[in-house]
């Protein structure tokens, strides 16, 4: 009854805080969203890792590196990642392992290092978008890429990726992606090449393909940027004053100041004093009227973060007490459940008093006896085995060397009146059929049964298991199982048992843990174990190593059956153990 109890409490709890951590977050994510990078970090750094699924757990990583990166503090980020993908490609969650290639991409190559490669992150996001055969997406991918090398060293490989991009666009007639494409070339050799014609004629050849204002307006902006470098300052401010033309109402006073600023420069540049400080003086009233702009703007956003805070607040408080509400009437319903059982029991322990007494003064002894019991079944069916394998050789080899051997005898007695010279030969042939019968029943008495059976099934058997080691709070052993329903191949499911079970046992003597959990899940073409534990830690390198816990047998195993094993621990912060193993 006290283990029902206990059982009730942990699954109360384990509720309590597997809504917990989802919050931390659902709220982290928020956070990130809202640019607020330290607040997410903050409330991630309150998760507990250890009561995470393994799709929550990859979650957690890439919100890490996600507030890292955008800190630009890529160093930090760049590890996060490559937890995050390894965890998402154990659950073939395919599309984000293609973004987190992507995003590797950028953080290696922002990091600059000659130890770190990011050739490969590039060729696995595209490999990705090439399975897909989705040519928009593809052409997507090519311009992210093309992005990312926008840059004076790398702009060879910005024009070569831009153009597979551009094919892809003519394919589907897309006229504004191609527009913009063209538009891209021209920035490309107007900022980083001394190609300013090529620039000019890509400005003048997007401008045509244009349709709305504000990208004709963007396309004069940058012509006049490209005559400026090449110093025709008066083509410049024509088109700068095209591009002011083509600027209503509609857009934006930093816009226009922006403009103003341009053009006052140019006409500094082409020594026309007089209207330089025109437009000099445009752009200062249009930065007076943002700075006011801006200071009305901030009151109005402190005011609404306030509102915002506060209604957040009161629908957190509701939220609590709904939920601690449904927590009280779950609890209820759990006591309510555990004192009818204790009922139930009290009366059957009466019933049952007189045959229970010996096995109530010692449990250690019925758990013994409960293996022995196991054991003897196992060795019983596997004797039987051997026992009906022997009766066929037997029938088979020795019944007919016996029969034979028996037709000898009665042609001895038969024949020895009659046939006396031809009795030693008979003698001699029946001497050497009881020497092989002879040898025959030592090389069975010699052979040993190989096999094994678990009649139980892998999940069962490794539940048995793990609540015999489990010893109340002090260690907790936890057995989640997905889509285990189909049974594996009989030397499979032993093997899979037996590194399971060294694992546990291996975090029982060295990892003082509280709790472990093991997360069996069945995939199309593999199976995924992971066992985790809150222990102590320890260096993977240094142990293997030593092969102080047997890893390297557990890896052994486990490349025997054609899978693979990554270990994750840090002193101080736990271990978990990843096993992909093929079906076939």
């Amino acid at each position: 009854m006290k283990k029902l109890l206990a059982f009730c409490g942990v699954v109360f709890f384990g509720l309590v805080s597997c809504y917990a951590q989802k919050e931390l977050l659902d709220k982290a994510e928020a956070s990130k969203e809202a640019d607020n990078y330290q607040i997410s970090l903050d409330l991630l750094a309150e998760v507990d890792t250890i009561k995470l699924s393994v799709p929550q757990k990859a979650r957690f990583y890439y919100l890490q590196a996600s507030n890292f990166k955008f800190r630009r503090e890529d160093s930090e980020a760049y590890p996060l990642l490559l937890k995050a993908k390894k965890l998402y490609t154990a659950i073939d969650s395919l599309d984000k392992v293609a973004t987190i290639n992507l995003e590797l991409f950028q953080v290696v190559k922002n990091i600059g290092s000659d130890q770190l490669q990011y050739k490969e992150y590039i060729d696995e996001y595209l490999a990705y978008h090439l399975s897909q055969n989705n040519p928009k997406n593809l052409r997507k991918a090519y311009i992210r890429i093309a992005v990312n090398f926008a840059r004076k060293s790398t702009v060879d490989s910005s024009f070569k990726y831009f153009r597979k991009g551009l094919r892809l666009i003519k394919i589907d007639q897309d006229t504004l992606a191609e527009a913009n494409m063209l538009n891209n070339f021209g920035v490309l050799h107007n900022e980083f090449t001394s190609y300013k014609d090529s620039a000019l004629y890509y400005f003048t050849t997007s401008r045509r393909l244009y349709k709305k204002s504000e990208y004709i307006q963007a396309s004069f902006q940058n012509t006049a940027s490209a005559y400026k470098k090449l110093g025709e300052y008066d083509k410049a401010i024509e088109n700068y004053q095209k591009a002011d033309s083509l600027l209503g109402k509609e857009y934006s006073k930093e816009r226009k100041r922006f403009l103003y600023d341009l053009m006052a420069k140019t006409y500094e540049l082409a020594e026309k004093p007089a209207k330089a400080l025109e437009y000099y003086k445009l752009t200062q009233a249009y930065q007076d009227s943002l700075n006011l702009q801006e200071q009305e703007k901030a009151i109005f956003d402190i005011q609404t973060k306030y509102e915002v805070q506060k209604k957040e607040n009161e629908n957190l408080q509701l939220k609590q007490s709904r939920f601690w509400l449904i927590s009280g009437v779950i609890l209820l319903v759990l006591l309510l459940i555990a004192t009818y059982l204790v009922y139930r029991t009290r009366i059957a322990k009466k019933q049952l008093e007189v045959k229970q007494s010996a096995l109530e003064k010692n449990e250690l002894e019925k758990q013994l006896k409960d293996q022995e019991l196991a054991g003897l079944d196992a060795m019983i069916e596997g004797q039987e085995k051997e026992r009906q394998r022997i009766a066929n050789d037997l029938h088979d080899n020795l019944g007919g060397l016996l029969a034979t051997l028996k037709l000898h005898f009665q042609n001895l007695k038969t024949k020895t009146d009659r046939l006396r010279d031809e009795q030693d030969e008979l003698f001699k042939t029946t001497n050497s059929l009881l020497d092989e019968t002879y040898q025959q029943v030592r090389n069975y008495a010699h052979q040993r049964n190989a096999g094994l059976k678990t009649s139980e099934g892998l999940v069962p058997s490794i539940r048995n298991f793990a609540s015999k080691v489990s010893v109340g709070n002090n260690l907790v052993v936890q057995v989640e199982a997905h889509d285990m329903d189909e049974r594996l191949e009989n030397s499979v499911e032993i093997t899979i048992f037996r590194i399971v079970q060294e694992l546990i046992t291996n975090v029982i003597k060295h990892a003082e843990a509280s709790e472990i959990i093991v997360h069996l899940t069945s995939f199309e073409d593999h199976i995924n174990i992971m066992v985790e534990d809150n222990g102590k830690g320890f260096d993977p390198f240094i142990i293997k190593d030593n092969d102080g816990m047997g890893l390297a047998s557990i890896i052994k195993r486990v490349e025997h059956l054609g899978g693979n094993v990554d270990i994750d621990s840090h002193s101080g912060s736990g271990t978990t153990v990843i096993l992909n193993i093929p079906k076939s």
